[in-house]
């Protein structure tokens, strides 16, 4: 297993951009190494001064992959890094507004959680969230077909924890990454979200329900394992194994898989 821990203040020490890292350095049960420099992934990339947009321009990054709902992109748009293709293909499907600004927050959590403010509430409505991400997610997929070009690419949503997350998790279980190693890169968005998730509850105080929903609001800004078994698990009881997940839902076989490990691993 390689421990991501150690790249945080140092590799991309000087982007701005929160949750910002790259799956480079990730041992694969196949004997490969992630190639540095070639995946990314991060939270939104809205509001970058000029030298983090000198920064990520020097990544020479192909595509950007925006999971964000339209409504989200519309209050947050994306700075595109210079010689990039940007593409918005939302990972959730809404059937009303999708925005992470405090109004937007504080009016959707009685509409989530309409029978009780708490944590266990949450969770629930949390996994039953992460159980629909794996299947049939037209943002994974053009992910997916953006390897098959061997392209240098970023994924994103507003945090770059729960959407992002699960992209990262189909990307390193094709890639031949074990499953400890991929609960990890999971699990460390927490690890980059310190200073965010602090910043993301206080804009909330000045709210008249702030005190009742203070208890759940850190949970928001965060990820749990339970978030990801809820999502693994509903993969392997419908499929058995994550490799014919792969081939069913995104008709990702073993020539593709070889073919993404002579451009992303070494």
């Amino acid at each position: 297993m390689y421990y991501k821990q150690k790249d945080f203040g140092v590799k991309y020490a000087d982007i701005g951009v929160d949750n910002f890292r790259d799956l480079g350095g990730i041992q694969l049960t196949n004997g490969k190494v992630i190639r540095d420099h070639m995946i990314f992934r991060s939270g939104e990339l809205h509001n970058l001064g000029e030298r983090d947009k000198a920064e990520v321009d020097k990544l020479g990054i192909d595509y950007v992959f925006d999971l964000r709902s339209f409504d989200e992109v519309e209050y947050k748009p994306d700075y595109v890094p210079q010689g990039a293709v940007y593409y918005n293909i939302p990972a959730v499907r809404t059937r009303g507004k999708m925005v992470v600004k405090p109004d937007s927050v504080v009016k959707m959590i009685p509409t989530w959680l309409p029978s009780a403010v708490s944590r266990g509430a949450l969770r629930i409505k949390l996994k039953q969230l992460y159980r629909k991400f794996p299947f049939d997610n037209p943002a994974y997929r053009k992910i997916f077909e953006a390897m098959d070009e061997g392209k240098k690419f970023l994924f994103h949503c507003t945090a770059g924890k729960d959407r992002t997350g699960v992209a990262s998790m189909l990307i390193l279980l094709a890639l031949g990454a074990d499953l400890d190693t991929v609960k990890q890169d999971y699990m460390l968005s927490n690890f980059y979200r310190v200073e965010s998730n602090e910043k993301f509850v206080k804009q909330f105080a000045e709210y008249k329900h702030y005190k009742k929903y203070r208890k759940i609001l850190p949970m928001t800004g965060n990820v749990e394992m339970k978030y990801f078994d809820a999502c693994y698990n509903k993969i392997i009881r419908k499929y058995g194994d994550v490799k014919t997940f792969l081939l069913k839902q995104y008709n990702v076989d073993e020539e593709r898989i070889n073919k993404w490990l002579q451009t992303y691993a070494f």
